[in-house]
């Protein structure tokens, strides 16, 4: 045997080995910054994660805007001490009704936008007066209705509106070519109040492997709308000027590998609740201005326990004991994932993007910290470190 040949092909292995072991640690960590801790006390009977919330931070002052689904009625809430400095009525019926509303953005300092069953968009004051109405026509499939939750708001660019519908109408009946019948987006001209059905569909094998759920939620930067499905790895990126699909990009959490399929209804409800937490999903998808970066909300499934009654999974599907977050720069490169302890956070919505960072409610039923009498939330940043 040759032993300078054996020599040296051991010297070249071990510099390839130790050439690939540098490349594995230089790959950058992502790191949790914990900016710090908001506690703040509700002084009106309210729900401590507020649906339809927002940060508003104005020369004024920071206010958190939030509807009261037991009064029926969304407040403005100073961010300092919990005061509620204006409440916007919600009228059930004549002139003004918002019966059946599904939904408040607000977009301006002046503008609260209302979607509603059956579809409808209303701009209303912060008198509670309705400005205008308009139906949302659709002649393709007869759509229930418009729900914009925090996750998928309605966003205003220039003189339109744009609004989200996620569904599958008759989704057990309905056969894989008629997903392109269910446009996810629509439009309406400010000026005309024309509406437009956008050409955007999830992707062509979105039911290959089975009947998956259809929902999202989206963002928008900079007239580009960013939708994330619920249930598949893929963000599709839709140019709102140009009305075009920009591109499609797979973001997998490596918390995530096993969606749920609905072939089959499952009519009892403690076995639908142990089936969605068996699988996992995707939550709120956000994007931060402040530091030009997305953020995408990880559900992966739990253990279930099998003695457990429905009224205790009830809890664990509302706010699930598991939960991450991707971080991912303005082109959706994953820059990496953060894991939270178990019941750390709230993380089926509630999320804030304020100048200090990233405001995450920490009011996770199943906590045994759990403080239904205050607003809490953990403001964090994200930095990769090498």
């Amino acid at each position: 045997m040759n032993h300078g040949y054996l020599l040296s092909s051991c010297l070249l292995f071990l510099l390839c080995w130790a050439c690939h072991s540098g490349s594995k640690q230089s790959e950058p960590v992502l790191v949790l910054e914990r900016v710090e801790e908001v506690t703040i006390p509700i002084r009106d009977c309210t729900y401590m994660n507020p649906a339809s919330a927002r940060l508003l931070e104005t020369d004024s002052g920071t206010f958190l805007f939030a509807y009261n689904h037991v009064e029926k009625k969304l407040h403005f809430i100073d961010f300092s001490d919990g005061r509620v400095v204006h409440k916007v009525p919600l009228a059930q019926d004549g002139p003004n009704s918002l019966a059946r509303a599904m939904g408040f953005t607000i977009t301006g300092l002046d503008s609260i936008w209302a979607t509603f069953i059956p579809p409808a968009l209303a701009l209303i004051n912060f008198n509670g007066e309705v400005v205008f109405r308009e139906k949302i026509p659709n002649h393709k499939v007869e759509v229930m209705g418009i729900y914009t939750p925090e996750s998928r708001p309605i966003f205003k660019y220039g003189k339109e509106l744009f609004g989200p519908q996620p569904y599958f109408m008759d989704f057990q009946n309905m056969g894989k070519e008629e997903i392109f019948n269910h446009h996810l987006l629509f439009s309406m001209d400010l000026d005309s109040r024309e509406v437009t059905w956008h050409e955007v569909f999830y992707a062509e094998d979105f039911w290959d492997a089975g009947k998956k759920i259809s929902d999202f939620s989206w963002t928008m930067r900079e007239g580009k709308i960013y939708i994330a499905p619920l249930h598949d790895h893929e963000i599709i990126i839709y140019d709102v000027v140009d009305r075009e699909i920009l591109g499609r990009k797979q973001n997998k959490s490596k918390f995530i590998d096993r969606f749920q399929y609905a072939n089959e209804l499952i009519w009892d409800r403690k076995e639908a609740i142990k089936t969605r937490l068996a699988h996992d999903l995707y939550g709120t998808f956000i994007y931060d201005g402040y530091r030009d970066l997305f953020y995408r909300i990880t559900l992966p499934n739990i253990e279930i326990d099998e003695e457990a009654t429905e009224d205790e999974l009830r809890p664990q599907g509302r706010s699930r004991p598991i939960a991450g977050i991707m971080v991912l720069d303005s082109n959706l490169n994953l820059l990496g994932e953060y894991l939270f302890e178990e019941n750390e956070i709230y993380p089926s919505g509630n999320f804030l993007v304020g100048t200090k960072g990233l405001y995450i409610s920490l009011n996770n039923e199943n906590h045994p910290d759990f403080d239904e009498d205050h607003f809490r939330y953990q403001v964090v940043k994200f930095t990769t470190e090498e």
